[in-house]
């Protein structure tokens, strides 16, 4: 298994970039060869001051992550503090242009607070490292350390101060506001799509509440009838059929309570899991109940199928009996299931009436949608010699 790369974290690149700045500015006394090396000896103090603000600048480093706020200020005074320490005469180029290199770092941390935080913190950090250089000047004047060749040293060069300062800062600024809405647009599709596939589960927990209610109260009705045609002639058989319509009527009721649960994200019993083929027999046993009799072959070598197959024809099935029972004012229906080597092949008929399938409301329409997405084909209409055949034909590889 291949190892994810490490990636360097967010202050070890600002203490990177502050020790390369320090010893850029220190080059002269490193004695590398190919360096400058004229640079005047400083006091024991402005050494000590100088590397106490090294050490703080990569101090400051380590709270990049937590607090980049401080870690940002915390650079910005170490920066003015080192090279005010080293002075012009120690340091190996223009302070200012020293000043925007150990700034540099102060700009990685700019970035984080704009990747990270409220636009309200944005121009709390964007202010230290803007007004740097202009403070740093007047320190000097404080300190007495103007420029060689200069009496004063209070002016700040407006070139560098763009060029090394404020170029950078913005560059910084742009690059993470650019990945921040980056991020921002990668997060709402993610949530888009969430709410997608949550929609589209409910809608197929819809359809599944309208096959199961349908068919349960289809063979409701028709044991109700039965048991009121021979309640005064038979009791015992309509003792019979109201127990049925007592069974038929809590599964049912089970049933809405766990979609329902399911559609409001409250608290949910125990989900079964969804029908197959493996229960056709009770599918079966209930429609024939009701009054019907019912015929299932089934031929082919039995296997487990995919569940979105499995689940496909038994709503298929399903709602074809529904349909017999409620509209048909059939007698008999047979069921045929073939367990091909690519495909099922499933077909029910029956001897009712027969009708327009066009008429046939939501149940048909929803039969399509199911075939359609298993890439299945489906036919529905009446028979010549009378009564309703639905067949269909779904994928099941091999």
């Amino acid at each position: 298994m291949p190892v994810p790369p490490r990636r360097l974290p967010p202050g070890g690149g600002v203490a990177l970039l502050w020790s390369i700045a320090v010893f850029w500015a220190l080059r002269g006394y490193s004695g590398l060869p190919g360096l400058p090396s004229v640079l005047a000896p400083r006091p024991a103090w402005c050494w000590a001051v100088a590397a106490a603000a090294a050490v703080t600048g990569l101090g400051a480093s380590t709270q990049v992550r937590r607090r980049p706020l401080t870690a940002l200020y915390l650079l910005v005074v170490s920066a003015i503090a080192f090279v005010l320490a080293v002075g012009p005469p120690g340091l190996a180029a223009h302070p200012d242009q020293m000043l925007g290199l150990l700034l540099l770092a102060a700009d990685l941390v700019l970035a984080r607070v704009v990747l990270t935080r409220q636009p309200r913190a944005w121009s709390a950090a964007l202010l230290p490292v803007l007004t740097a250089l202009p403070v740093a000047a007047l320190l000097r004047v404080v300190f007495r350390q103007p420029f060689p060749g200069d009496d004063i040293g209070v002016a700040v060069d407006e070139t560098v101060w763009l060029a090394y300062v404020v170029l950078p800062a913005l560059v910084a600024g742009l690059l993470s506001y650019s990945i921040r809405q980056g991020r921002e647009y990668a997060r709402r599709l993610r949530e888009q799509a969430a709410a997608q596939a949550v929609m589209a589960e409910r809608l197929r927990i819809s359809r599944e509440l309208h096959d199961h209610v349908a068919h349960s109260v289809g063979v409701i009705a028709l044991q109700a009838g039965a048991a009121a045609r021979v309640m005064d002639t038979q009791p015992e058989r309509a003792r019979e059929a109201m127990r049925a319509i007592e069974a038929t009527s809590r599964d049912t009721l089970a049933g809405l309570r766990r979609m329902l649960g399911g559609l409001r994200h409250a608290e949910r019993a125990p989900l079964r899991p969804a029908p197959g083929l493996a229960d056709l027999d009770q599918l079966v046993a209930a429609t024939t109940a009701a009054g019907v009799a019912v015929d299932l072959t089934v031929s082919g070598e039995r296997r487990a199928l995919a569940a979105d197959v499995e689940l496909s024809a038994y709503r298929i099935i399903q709602e074809s009996l529904t349909n017999v029972l409620r509209h048909a004012d059939a007698e008999t229906c047979r069921i045929s299931v073939d367990y091909g080597p690519g495909e099922l092949a499933i077909e029910v008929t029956d001897d009712g009436r027969g009708g327009d399938p066009a008429t046939g409301g939501f149940g048909l329409t929803g039969l399509r949608e199911r075939v359609a997405l298993v890439d299945g084909t489906i036919s529905a209409g009446a028979r010549r010699g009378g009564g309703f055949q639905v067949a269909a034909r779904l994928p099941v590889g091999t």
